[in-house]
């Protein structure tokens, strides 16, 4: 799997084959306590890479708008029937994040980041922030959990503060990027918090 670049049919498999080693199966712990803390900023939000989707449940179940995509029809046929169940609303899109065309300019409130970053290659980030910072309202936020895998190849691919700082400086002020303690048991010690706000 080293430094193979992963294509739409390469995740279909994991999850036809339901492969899904990423998925926690529940909201990142460090984002429930952010939104206990109101530091979550209310309005539409946008997650990017969704998966199954648990963040996106979370937030529709606590009022946001959400929008999700993923270019994994096994992610977005689970997440689809995963809101339908609970009588949640949300948009669920099965496309590239990198291919969302204007209509989505500048008109989210908050982007929340959860193993996307480090499942794209290396080459694609510089891409992600400019996308992200296209989306995103003046003073948006990016909130994400970034993955120090502390390992070469990928996916997931490492991410280090210098990364993160590297590609993210020019478009966002960071208000906070620490490693958090809340991670689940599968990733202590392993996840960046970070706050961005856009420029």
């Amino acid at each position: 799997m080293n430094e193979k670049e992963y294509s739409q049919e390469d995740w279909q498999g994991h999850y036809e084959s339901n492969d899904l080693g990423w998925d926690l199966g529940q909201v990142a712990p460090p984002f429930v306590k952010l939104w206990q803390e109101k530091k979550l900023p209310s309005g539409k939000v946008l997650v990017p890479g969704c998966g199954r989707g648990h963040e996106v449940v979370f937030l529709s179940e606590n009022g946001f708008e959400v929008t999700a995509i993923d270019f994994s029809k096994g992610a977005v046929t689970y997440l689809e029937n995963a809101l339908k169940v609970r009588s949640l609303s949300g948009r669920v899109l099965h496309q590239d994040f990198f291919g969302l065309d204007d209509s989505h300019d500048g008109i989210y409130d908050l982007v929340l980041e959860q193993t996307f970053f480090c499942a794209i290659s290396p080459r694609l980030r510089q891409d992600y922030v400019l996308n992200v910072a296209r989306i995103l309202r003046p003073g948006g936020t990016l909130v994400g959990l970034f993955y120090h895998t502390d390992k070469e190849g990928g996916p997931p691919y490492n991410t280090t503060r210098e990364d993160i700082e590297t590609h993210f400086l020019e478009k966002f002020e960071i208000q906070q990027l620490d490693k958090t303690s809340l991670s689940a048991e599968q990733r202590k010690d392993k996840e960046w918090l970070g706050i961005f706000q856009k420029n």
